[in-house]
This record gives structure tokens, C-alpha cells and sequence, in this order.
């Protein structure tokens, strides 16, 4: 059987980058998630920090997203959604941070998806 120069072999045109942009949209989409989560939960705790604890009845099960938050005056609610953005970009960062530094580099101490021929 004789060997054709024009067959098309995926694993050698496939080009190398494009499992890192798989890679960092993977640990980006994870990251937002995991923040996403515990933002919702910390609505609370932020406002009784700010010192707007007083003004709902129960901020028990409420999200930014919610009816009753969104009936709050505007200012109180754009200081709560401004605090809960800065969370939320912290702990997209460290996630991100830490996927890339710590245990990328430190513990796996090799690429991932790299294609090897």
C-alpha cells in the first residue's frame, strides 16, 4: 500500500494554541461560576457591613437579581452591587490566579493538553 501526501491527519494541523484558548475559557467559565455562587450568598453580610442591615426585614435568600432587592432606594443598591462586583472579580482572579500559579506551575509542573507527537 502506497502512502499519499495529501491525507489530512487532525492531530498535526491542529494548531497548539488553541488548547490553551480551550483551556483558559474552561478555568474562566469555572471561575464565574464559583464567584457567581458565593457572591449570591454573601448579599447579607455585605449590607450589614455598608451599615444597610436595616433596610430590608430579611435579606434571607435574597440575590441581586430578586424584586425586593431591586425595591430598595438606589442608592443603597448601587453601593451593595458595587461592593458585591469588587468580590466577584476577586475571586474570579484568584481562581484564575490560582489554576495558573499555583497549581498548574507548582503542582502539575507540565503543560496541559499539549499536543505530543
Amino acid at each position: 500500500m502506497v502512502g499519499h501526501d495529501n491525507v489530512h491527519i487532525p492531530s498535526e494541523s491542529w494548531p497548539n494554541w488553541i488548547w490553551y484558548a480551550i483551556e483558559f475559557a474552561i478555568v474562566l467559565a469555572i471561575s464565574m461560576l464559583v464567584a457567581r455562587a458565593i457572591t449570591d450568598s454573601l448579599v447579607e453580610t455585605v449590607a450589614i457591613s455598608l451599615g444597610h442591615g436595616e433596610a430590608l426585614d430579611s435579606f434571607a435568600g435574597l440575590t441581586i437579581y430578586s424584586a425586593k432587592f431591586q425595591s430598595l432606594p438606589d442608592e443603597i443598591e448601587s453601593q451593595i452591587v458595587g461592593f458585591l462586583n469588587w468580590i466577584f472579580y476577586g475571586i474570579v482572579a484568584a481562581v484564575f490566579l490560582g489554576w495558573y500559579i499555583i497549581i498548574r506551575t507548582l503542582i502539575l509542573k507540565k503543560p496541559i493538553l499539549e499536543t505530543r507527537y
